[in-house]
């Protein structure tokens, strides 16, 4: 029996460790074009991980998403993506979104030792490039990593997927008031 591989080893990193190799990755890529990354616009957050049937371990496992701005002129954010895409291509990471427009720039990649997703954007902003990576999830070094299993399905009513047939459905509630139910 199988459990779809929601159990396989996680990978082994501490959240300094993480931090730290997300930061790198920005690091490289804003040297790529000679920018400097704007420490006071740096915001992280760590999260518990959760697996894709919402599978909770208590085990210490997390996952962060890391970004930072970097002061340019939004006319060279197109031009600034193009080393930056080179350098993630040949560490082994895929580009999945790419525009390189003058002030609409856009670079999605996954992929990497890591396989961290990484996101470099205009993001509505006509002076700054946002780099954001966002990491698996990891488990913390020295734990023993926690077998789980998804969670019992919910018994209660379940919404159609089309939201007009939503009004019919039974709501579990029964009032004397209700007149579904």
């Amino acid at each position: 029996m199988t459990d779809s591989g929601k159990n396989d080893p996680l990978p082994v990193k501490s959240k300094d460790g993480a931090e730290r190799s997300a930061r790198e990755l920005i690091d490289s890529l804003a040297g790529q074009y000679r920018l400097q990354v704007d420490d006071e616009t740096v915001h992280k957050e760590f999260r518990d991980c959760f697996g894709k049937s919402h599978e909770r371990a208590n085990d210490g496992r997390f996952d962060l998403t890391y970004s930072v701005r970097v002061q340019l002129p939004g006319a060279e954010h197109g031009k600034a993506l193009q080393p930056m895409r080179k350098k993630l291509e040949t560490e082994g990471y895929k580009i999945l979104g790419y525009r390189a427009e003058p002030s609409q720039a856009l670079m999605d990649a996954r992929g990497g030792s890591d396989n961290f997703f990484i996101s470099v954007d205009s993001y509505g902003r006509r002076d700054a490039l946002v780099f954001s990576v966002n990491t698996p999830c990891f488990l913390p070094p020295g734990v023993k990593q926690e077998q789980v299993s998804a969670p019992v399905p919910d018994a209660g009513p379940v919404t159609p997927k089309d939201p007009r047939l939503a009004l019919m459905s039974p709501t579990g509630f029964e009032s004397p008031d209700n007149p579904f139910g």
